[in-house]
């Protein structure tokens, strides 16, 4: 079995995902534990987890659409912007990548 140019990120994608959530758990932790932070919070879990299935399952579509979720919900908050605008980088970059393996197999 050849490994493609997207295998690789597809795991760094998992991997991403991972840490985020964990980020997102320690946040939780930190600030006190209210119903708008646990929506907010859920909200990015859910959009980077959507992104990281699409990556992981070979959808552009679907991996896109994570990260420009995760940026719309993630870039107005201050405190989570570092570690949001990475996340949706591994989603954007693992997208790009299965977009050019789709494109290198379609040649052959």
């Amino acid at each position: 079995m050849r490994i493609t140019g997207s295998q690789p990120a597809r795991g760094m994608a998992m991997a991403a995902l991972l840490t985020f959530l964990a980020v997102l758990a320690f946040f939780l932790d930190s600030t006190g534990l209210t119903q708008s932070r646990l929506v907010f919070a859920g909200g990015l879990g859910v959009a980077a987890a959507v992104g990281t299935a699409g990556a992981v399952v070979g959808r552009t579509a679907v991996a896109l659409g994570g990260a420009g979720a995760l940026g719309a919900l993630g870039l107005p908050s201050a405190a989570l912007r570092i570690f949001v605008v990475p996340m949706a980088g591994v989603l954007v970059a693992a997208a790009l990548l299965i977009a050019l393996d789709e494109r290198t197999v379609e040649r052959r």
